[in-house]
C-alpha cells in the first residue's frame, strides 16, 4: 500500500503525524487531526509513513533527552553545592547521595561490560557449532 502513488506522504499525512504523537491515544490525535482511526492505522501499513512516523517520534524522544541531560547537570550542580553546606544533616545527605549515585552508576557499567564479554563469547561458541 503506498500514500500517493509516489512513495511520499500526503501533506495531510504529514501533518497527522506530529497531532497523534503529542495526543494522550491514538484516538484522540486522530479527533484532533480529523481523521478516523481506521485511516491511521491503514496508513501504518505504508511504509514511507511508518518510516516517517519513526523519525518524528525519534526527534521528540531526542529533544526530551537533551532536556534531561541539562537538568542532570544542574541536579549534580545542586549536589555539590549542598555538600558544602554549614548544616551537617545536609551536607551529609548530599554526599551520601553522591556517592550512591557514582557506585550504582559503576556497578551498571560493569555489568553492561559483563553482558558485552557474554554476547562475544555466545557469538564465537555459534560460529563453533555450525
Amino acid at each position: 500500500m503506498k500514500s500517493n502513488g509516489s512513495g511520499e506522504l500526503s501533506a495531510k499525512q504529514r501533518r497527522v503525524i506530529p497531532l497523534v504523537l503529542a495526543a494522550k491515544s491514538v484516538s484522540e490525535g486522530c479527533q484532533a487531526a480529523q481523521i478516523s482511526t481506521v485511516t491511521w492505522y491503514d496508513w501504518l501499513k505504508i511504509e514511507d509513513f511508518k518510516a516517517e512516523l519513526e523519525k518524528q517520534r525519534q526527534a521528540i524522544i531526542s529533544e526530551a533527552m537533551d532536556l534531561l541531560k541539562l537538568a542532570v547537570r544542574k541536579a549534580v550542580g545542586n549536589l555539590l553545592i549542598l555538600m558544602d553546606a554549614s548544616e551537617k544533616p545536609i551536607k551529609l545527605r548530599a554526599s551520601q547521595d553522591v556517592l550512591d549515585r557514582f557506585f550504582r552508576t559503576r556497578e551498571i557499567e560493569e555489568i553492561a561490560e559483563r553482558i558485552s564479554a557474554l554476547e562475544k563469547l555466545m557469538r564465537l561458541k555459534s560460529t563453533e557449532w555450525r
